[in-house]
């Protein structure tokens, strides 16, 4: 597969290339964005080889996200949504086998990355019945005999465009290639100025499904333990992802590269940004796992970017708790958003983002049943 030439790429610290392995493109044009076991692969490599994808982002707006106004982002094709490069055939995968994707290098082709804020998608956003509804299918194997991988509905009901909550879009700058350090967030709505430490990752690495059929990329369920749209945010450079083999050559595919995310993503968009991702491919053949494993380099990739004068500043860290999860991370990003505008003079709209881009949402006890305890925090020396 040959490679692209896109001009002031950066240069990823692995860099395949002539004389060494593949270059696969799907920066240039969309691969595919559905997952489906008999997609015929776009390459083939060995166990041990070396391959980087070039990826766009996640809701394939390109460019077009420098200069799109809040309202745009209502138009967005969620049908579009998480191009994928791939399929990788891995030689010698069988099902059975575990495929072990080792994470060379993620590096940005572009320099700015963006948060879309969608009555659509987030904590927020879309937990209404309404809006759910489209959703529902993506999460299922319901679209066994979806034919082509077309259009997909429109999760935005035409007579109330902005149902739960106006539409916002942030953009963050940073260098090609830069993979540590911080990214640039200038608030859209106060100009307040706040360094994100970044930590570049794939949102999505998956096999193919082990049922025929076309799949969404929503949620990463669609076919047992098959990896896909996980947003793991500590898969970083460094990690070694672990993934079930449920098809003859694996068929690996990436996408949905972030630039910057909390533990949560809890806006519904990370810094999204268009990737490349160096990957290493091994085998560990007749060996059975349930659901993805990793070996990553740390359980807070940020806190190897952030210097040791910010991190002694400590973290917000508000608190949910109740007999319903999901309503207790609700009450602790809401109390995060509030400290955040108040102690940091953020819109609602800036807190809310940065709680999805540098906030962490944690499970903190089990014990108190049938009532639970969640947290966030978020790093208090990002803020000069």
């Amino acid at each position: 597969m040959g490679g692209l030439d896109v001009v002031g790429s950066g240069s990823p610290d692995v860099l395949a290339g002539p004389g060494g392995d593949l270059v696969v493109d799907g920066y240039g044009k969309v691969l595919h964005n559905r997952w489906n076991r008999d997609l015929p692969p776009v390459a083939t490599v060995r166990p041990g080889e070396v391959v980087q994808l070039l990826c766009r982002d996640a809701l394939d707006i390109g460019e077009a996200a420098r200069t799109m106004t809040p309202e745009g982002t209502l138009t967005i094709d969620l049908g579009l949504v998480h191009p994928l490069t791939g399929p990788i055939e891995v030689v010698g995968a069988e099902p059975g086998d575990v495929l072990e994707v080792e994470i060379l290098d993620v590096g940005p082709l572009v320099d700015f990355g963006y948060v879309v804020v969608s009555p659509a998608l987030g904590l927020f956003g879309s937990l209404r019945p309404e809006l759910l509804a489209p959703f529902a299918s993506w999460s299922e194997a319901s679209q066994l005999g979806e034919p082509t991988a077309g259009p997909a509905s429109g999760a935005i009901p035409a007579d109330q465009p902005y149902n739960s909550g106006a539409p916002f879009l942030q953009t963050f700058t940073f260098e090609r290639g830069q993979n540590d350090g911080y990214a640039d967030f200038v608030g859209s709505d106060t100009g307040r100025r706040a360094p994100i430490p970044i930590a570049p990752f794939m949102g999505i690495m998956g096999v193919a499904p082990l049922h025929k059929g076309m799949y969404r990329t929503f949620s990463p369920d669609v076919s047992g333990a098959m990896g896909g749209n996980t947003d793991i945010r500590q898969l970083v450079k460094g990690a070694r992802l672990q993934l079930p083999v449920l098809v003859p050559g694996a068929m690996f595919s990436a996408g949905d590269g972030h630039m910057a995310q909390g533990d949560g993503e809890v806006s519904g968009t990370a810094v999204e940004t268009l990737m490349a991702a160096t990957l290493r491919f091994g085998l560990l053949k007749n060996t059975v796992i349930a659901s993805p494993r990793a070996i990553v380099p740390s359980a807070d990739p940020t806190q190897l970017t952030m210097p040791a004068e910010a991190l002694a500043r400590g973290y917000y860290q508000t608190v949910g708790t109740g007999i319903d999860l999901m309503e207790n991370v609700k009450t602790a990003v809401r109390e995060m958003i509030d400290w955040l505008v108040t102690d940091e003079h953020l819109s609602l709209h800036e807190a809310y983002v940065l709680c999805s881009v540098a906030g962490d949402l944690k499970i903190n006890e089990t014990v108190d049943l049938p009532k639970w305890l969640v947290s966030m925090t978020l790093p208090r020396g990002i803020f000069p």
